[in-house]
């Protein structure tokens, strides 16, 4: 088989030619060469639709990169409050009164809501009285 039809005919001639003389006629995809203005235009198309990807991929960079800015606070925000959640309660760092009690021989630190945080067995250095736990040790109930 040759790999041209009827060569020596004009090219707008050929399709005439070939539906005189073929067999059958069955709808087929194949790729169609391109002359070369045909592949000069797809070229000057590629540059032009390259440059205007180009564009949108920096605007989408900025866009993203600013989004991103925006996003990153408020993430780091919702992490912090399921973290608390979890917690049922948030870490802070306040001032804690510490009340030792001798008879019990415990240590306990209260907010200044008057909520206990901690409790303690007390520490060699806490068994040894001050001042504050000796008048409370001396009170009676009757000098008030």
């Amino acid at each position: 088989m040759q790999d041209v039809m009827f060569p020596n005919d004009p090219v707008e001639a050929r399709e005439q030619m070939l539906r005189d003389n073929c067999d059958q006629i069955e709808p087929r995809s194949f790729t169609r060469s391109f002359n070369q203005d045909e592949v000069n235009d797809r070229r000057a198309e590629l540059e032009s639709v390259s440059i205007q990807v180009a564009e949108l991929e920096d605007e989408l960079a900025q866009v993203r990169a600013d989004i991103k800015g925006r996003i990153k606070p408020l993430l780091e925000r919702r992490g912090k409050i399921l973290d608390e959640l979890k917690a049922r309660g948030e870490w802070v760092t306040a001032d804690t009164y510490k009340i030792v009690d001798v008879d019990e021989g415990r240590t306990a630190y209260y907010s200044a809501d008057g909520y206990k945080i901690e409790e303690r067995a007390m520490t060699p250095e806490e068994r040894q009285r001050n001042i504050i736990q000796a008048a409370r040790f001396l009170r009676t109930g009757t000098d008030d």
